[in-house]
């Protein structure tokens, strides 16, 4: 098989329906909030409005949810990401909130084709047609998913970038079809994902150039054969680095975010879903680098101006891997911190 990674660089940087006592939805190990800090976050002036500046760490939250017996009580009730659950006009922010879930991007303010249905989690509550009390509402319609996402920030409008005037934010909150149970004041306590430190987050003059080498960024594996243990060589690895060339004197610290379609656990890079192989990345001190995933990357002292960031790519047997031509792709993101 003749295999190839290609890396390609990317600098980074709500509608509701009416109340509805529908739907609870708890965590069952974060309580009604998961509050996630920002740290610190740089915003270059001269990325374009759309540019992600920020990605959190990626989320399982185990929840419980369950309806209660109302009108609807007969119905099925998917569940959803509701987006803003508290309601801030955060236009003149200079950043707009996102969900990173199951490969697909939502916005504030678009969050759905049909916005008074949020972001469907793919996961639903039972209606319970024959349940007479809420009891038997529970015991019928419990549900217990576990939800797997990512937070992101992208740059929005301000020029020159100035600190949001607050500090938290609930980003989206899980409830039914029919909205949010009880308002935007949440009484029942149903799962809210809130951000702080958004202050944190200011402006700067100062870009870092980045260069993959091999250019143009593509690591040929060559011929590798397959054998009943797996490749012939073993463990086949091919060096490569980022260039980061700092266009200013001012220190910075830089963020990396390998982003891939197709992956396998925390540190895999697939060619296709099905290949029965992949690809992953070690640093210089041989430590596997996770995929979608931000880390760090590099630290700029003020009269630095140029570092080179060595890596390495291994392929590694799944299965029995296929036999043909593979090309897997992942994009280098870059984040300001």
């Amino acid at each position: 098989m003749n295999v190839m990674l290609r890396l390609t660089l990317l600098c980074c940087a709500c509608f509701f329906s009416q109340s509805a006592q529908a739907l609870l939805c708890n965590s069952l190990t974060d309580g009604s909030y998961l509050t996630e800090s920002i740290g610190p976050v740089s915003v270059p002036e001269s990325v374009p409005d759309g540019t992600i500046i920020w990605y959190s760490k990626t989320h399982s939250v185990p929840a419980k949810c369950w309806k209660i017996r109302d009108i609807h009580f007969a119905e099925d009730d998917p569940i959803y990401f509701y987006g803003n659950p508290a309601r801030l006009n955060t236009l003149g922010w200079g950043i707009e909130f996102g969900l990173l879930y199951k490969g697909s991007y939502a916005w504030d303010g678009d969050w759905s084709s049909t916005p008074r249905d949020g972001v469907f989690t793919g996961f639903t509550s039972p209606g319970c047609p024959d349940a007479a009390n809420n009891a038997e509402m529970l015991a019928c319609s419990l549900v217990q998913p576990i939800i797997t996402f990512q937070v992101v920030i992208r740059k929005r409008g301000l020029l020159p970038f100035q600190r949001p005037p607050q500090d938290t934010y609930d980003v989206f909150q899980f409830d039914g079809q029919y909205g949010m149970n009880g308002g935007s004041g949440n009484p029942f306590g149903n799962f809210r994902y809130q951000l702080n430190g958004l202050q944190n987050i200011v402006g700067t003059p100062c870009t870092v150039d980045v260069t993959v080498t091999p250019e143009p960024g593509i690591i040929d594996f060559g011929q590798v054969q397959k054998t009943s243990t797996g490749f012939s060589p073993p463990n086949p690895t091919k060096p490569f680095s980022l260039s980061l060339d700092k266009q200013c004197n001012s220190p910075i610290n830089i963020g990396g975010y390998f982003n891939t379609a197709n992956q396998s656990g925390k540190n895999t890079i697939l060619p296709t879903a099905d290949s029965q192989f992949g690809i992953q990345i070690k640093d210089a001190a041989g430590n596997l680098l996770p995929i979608n995933e931000p880390f760090p990357l590099a630290n700029f002292p003020a009269d630095v101006s140029h570092i080179d960031v060595p890596f390495s790519a291994t392929m590694v047997p799944l299965g029995d891997p296929q036999v043909g031509p593979f090309e897997a792709v992942t994009v280098v993101q870059i984040i300001y911190y």
